[in-house]
């Protein structure tokens, strides 16, 4: 491992210690590295406001450079995670609570500057990956959103789906500390 790549790790796990940091001190119940399925996600949150339940999945990347190809890929892993979220929690609960009850969030953050597209639209390439169940592609449709950008707009992004978090901490407080 070239000193480089050791360095890109260590940018990584800051970026994932702060953000789980941040959803903790906004009372999230805040899980690293944790496993759904068989799948691994780098940080899962978890908070009910309201009796709605927020489910959070980020997906940290630390690039300064980033391909449209490698973006593709990191954007199916995230849906892939969100997907087998969705599975597990069907199992769990009803189908009513979740749809009236569960918003599900994926996101993609860059730890670097990553060149023009600091803070994507929301729901940028948001395809329905369950065919021919309509209940799922309902919830997918209705309580899925994903955001991709670079810390600095995790808080605006959160407020645009109306999680709201507290005002005098702010994600960027974390990262210049």
């Amino acid at each position: 491992m070239h000193d480089t790549e050791k360095k890109e790790k260590l940018d990584w796990q800051i970026a994932q210690e702060k953000i789980a940091e941040y959803l903790s001190v906004n009372h999230f119940s805040v899980w690293q590295e944790r496993k759904i399925g068989k799948k691994r996600v780098d940080v899962l949150a978890k908070r009910v406001i309201n009796d709605v339940v927020y489910y959070l999945i980020f997906e940290i990347k630390n690039y300064n450079k980033i391909s449209a190809s490698e973006e593709t890929k990191f954007e199916g892993q995230l849906l892939e995670y969100l997907k087998s979220l969705i599975l597990r929690e069907r199992k769990r609960k009803k189908l009513t609570n979740l749809k009236n009850k569960y918003v599900f969030v994926g996101y993609l953050v860059f730890s670097n500057d990553y060149g023009i597209y600091h803070n994507r639209r929301k729901n940028w390439r948001k395809i329905n990956v369950f065919e021919g169940d309509e209940e799922l592609k309902t919830i997918w449709e209705r309580n899925v959103h994903l955001f991709c950008s670079t810390p600095g707009y995790i808080q605006k992004n959160l407020d645009s789906i109306g999680l709201q978090l507290y005002k005098q901490k702010k994600i960027l407080d974390f990262f210049d500390s």
